[in-house]
């Protein structure tokens, strides 16, 4: 696929990272001398000039582009591009909404996309916040994913102390039904696990299931028996775009509420859409959060437009005892940086736009559906030849990571065991480390025809 980017900033060249490698990718920005050693490291031509400039982008062959992205930091040229970039024979365009002004609700901005014939409109602020949501909504989750409309869950989850699954072998302790745990992480070692695992409070397991199996997960083999249940109590800090559709999002769920924000004619704005108390406050204020009982509160989410305060803030947070903390970090090396330093979940407004663009763009028979781990592992669906013969998943051997978690055959979905069968025309979904994905791909798409004639 020939894929158009116009942008200068984190997003485009995150892009332009993540998709040169399986497509034939150009970048149109104009020379940014601070980028220039990160731009010169890509396996992807540039063209020099603004995106909105019409002989820029012919010169970059949009003509012949099978889709143009516009994701520069400016609403109004990604929109002005995507335009052009339609007009002069670009198949598709998607174009980034980044700022609060243009924040409509989505039948609004889906209405203007189509007045405009852009195809797709991203909103990363709007992204973000539907991610925290989807996290905060499972108590203690490090990560969730949803899949097949919400038939497949992925959950991340922190193994506390004590808790059941530490006791013993994975073998002795046993799975439960309808989940595949695909992955785990001890420091900064990534193993799948085994019969012989034996988890360690710390460690980080990444299970796919059920929605029932990844609830029995949590309550008989992550959670211990004495773990208090918590109060659907919340405070954030930063009451721009992300804070504010958090917190209505908590509200709308049944959740106690509450906001602070630095500045005064921002409370007045997002004031009366909560029912929750809006504070005019700097959220770094240590006074400030001991005066407001913060640390009383279980859940706090700092989402102010600024790296550095986000850390703070959550670091003050943590010394007064919340007990779970999700931070915005949208510099790609703050999002690790800040769980080095103990940060429960880092999230990213650009991180969640990206993925949004990456399940857009198609790979023949294979689709990525999510990017975990900073992008270090991803989830894809992968559709297997209509001819190919049933094959037993235990006689899959492969020294590659991609781990099936579901099957998707004929409208049902199966949370597979060594014991179930793949065939000819089911959707695997397929949790695999990135650097490992044309393996994989290979794999599951080619090798396995063999396997299934030698079976």
């Amino acid at each position: 696929m020939r894929v158009l980017i116009g942008g200068e900033d984190e997003v485009a060249f995150r892009l332009v990272e993540a998709l040169m490698l399986d497509h034939e990718v150009t970048l149109v920005c104009p020379e940014t001398e601070a980028h220039e050693n990160r731009i010169a490291g890509m396996d992807a031509e540039r063209v020099i000039g603004p995106m909105t400039s019409t002989p820029a982008l012919r010169e970059a062959g949009v003509d012949n582009a099978d889709l143009f992205v516009g994701c520069s930091p400016v609403d109004e040229r990604n929109l002005v591009a995507c335009v052009s970039a339609r007009r002069l024979g670009a198949a598709r365009s998607i174009c980034f909404l980044m700022s609060p002004d243009i924040q409509a609700p989505g039948e609004d901005v889906a209405e203007l996309a189509d007045a405009l014939g852009i195809d797709t409109v991203v909103r990363p602020a709007q992204q973000l916040a539907e991610e925290i949501l989807r996290i905060i909504a499972v108590p203690g989750a490090l990560d969730v994913q949803v899949f097949a409309g919400g038939r497949v869950h992925l959950l991340r989850y922190g193994v506390e102390e004590g808790a059941p699954i530490t006791r013993g072998e994975l073998k002795d302790i046993g799975v439960p039904p309808g989940v595949v745990m695909v992955m785990a992480r001890r420091g900064d070692a990534v193993f799948i696990p085994k019969g012989d695992t034996r988890f360690e409070a710390g460690d980080k397991l990444t299970a796919m299931g059920s929605i029932a199996g990844i609830n029995r997960l949590l309550a008989r083999y992550l959670r211990t028996a004495t773990k208090e249940t918590e109060a659907n109590e919340a405070t954030v800090v930063g009451g721009g775009t992300v804070g504010l559709a958090v917190a209505s999002g908590l509200e709308e769920a049944g959740w106690r509420i509450k906001v602070i924000e630095t500045s005064r004619a921002r409370c007045d704005v997002i004031a009366p859409s909560l029912r929750g108390l809006v504070l005019h406050g700097d959220g770094t204020d240590l006074d400030l959060l001991q005066s407001e009982r913060i640390g009383e509160a279980p859940v706090l989410v700092a989402v102010t437009s600024n790296d550095e305060k986000n850390l703070l803030v959550s670091l003050l947070a943590k010394s007064l005892g919340v007990r779970r903390i999700v931070t915005r970090a949208d510099h790609l090396s703050n999002e690790r940086l800040f769980e080095k330093v103990g940060i429960d979940v880092v999230r990213s407004a650009r991180g969640a736009a990206v993925r949004s663009v990456l399940r857009m763009v198609d790979v023949t028979s294979t689709e990525m559906l999510a990017e975990l781990e900073h992008g270090e592992a991803e989830v894809l669906e992968l559709v297997l030849p209509d001819d190919l013969p049933p094959i037993s998943l235990m006689s899959m051997k492969s020294a590659l990571f991609g781990i099936i978690g579901a099957i998707l055959r004929e409208g049902r979905v199966i949370i597979p065991r060594g014991s179930d069968e793949v065939q000819g025309g089911d959707h695997l979904l397929v949790f695999c480390m990135r650097s490992e994905e044309e393996g994989v791909r290979n794999f599951f798409l080619n090798r396995l025809r063999d396997l299934a004639e030698e079976e």
